[in-house]
This record gives structure tokens, sequence and C-alpha cells, in this order.
């Protein structure tokens, strides 16, 4: 009884102990939709292409290097994307904050009220590396191009 005891006690105290993971907190993350759907379109299904912007700031404690930026929609919205990811190579230095933008292919399966120009809920996860370590972040934000629908 003692040695599985002892043993349970050894398993949560590693359980518990760093994985080695990159310096500080995680950076903040905003994801911004750029583009909206032409007027008289904005109605209409089938494929579209949206851009977006994704905000990095360094709130940790070394320089980051963004890798990669993924997005993909989750539940209902005004239109789909699937998984879809980009390559990046952007350092963000000490207390920065840098922007890059990419465009990712969606698809409007259904017309809404609210039209293709409506909020989608994305779920954007970006890779980065620091001190030689390499981390994720992932984040959840519901979206709508700039200006509203």
């Amino acid at each position: 009884m003692r040695t599985v005891l002892t043993l349970t006690s050894l398993l949560i105290v590693f359980g518990c102990a760093t994985n080695g993971a990159a310096p500080g907190t995680e950076p903040g993350v905003t994801l911004v939709q750029l583009s909206r759907v032409a007027e008289g379109t904005q109605y209409d299904r089938g494929p579209i292409s949206v851009h977006y912007a994704v905000e990095v700031k360094n709130t940790m404690t070394a320089p980051i290097q963004l890798l990669r930026v993924g997005v993909q929609s989750i539940g209902g919205g005004a239109y789909d994307v699937g998984p879809y990811s980009q390559g990046f190579n952007e350092t963000i230095g000490l207390g920065e904050t840098k922007s890059v933008s990419f465009w990712a292919p969606a698809r409007v399966a259904m017309a809404t009220v609210g039209s293709a120009n409506g909020p989608v809920t994305l779920r954007g996860t970006l890779e980065f590396e620091s001190a030689g370590k390499k981390f994720q972040t992932v984040v959840v934000q519901n979206i709508a191009p700039e200006g509203g629908n």
C-alpha cells in the first residue's frame, strides 16, 4: 500500500513539473477579418476568399518567432472555413505587437439573414518558437468583417 501511495505521489509531482515550454506567458492574439463580400453577391452561395489578419503581442520574456497560423470555423456562421494554415517567419521582439495577413478559402453553404458578411467563430492555432523551444497557442474568437454587417 505504501508503494502505491509513493508511486502516486511521484506521478503527481512529475506530472505537475515544468515541461520546458517557452519562457513567460502566452502571447496575446487577435484575429481580424479584413475583407467583405461584394454588395450584390453577399447572399449568393458558393466559394469565397476571406482576407484575415492576425495580431500578436509579445508578452513573453524573450523574442518570439511566428512560424505558422492555422484557422478553421467552428459552429454555425455566415460561411465555413475548412482547416487552412500558412507558414510565416516573423520575429516579434519583447513588448512588440506585429500583424500578419493571409487569404483563406471559405464556402457559403446557405444564404443567411446576416449574409456572407455576418459573424463567424474561428479557432486559430499559432505555432511559435522562442529560446529554442516550439510551442502553440490556440484562440477561439467570434469575428466579422471590419465595419460590421
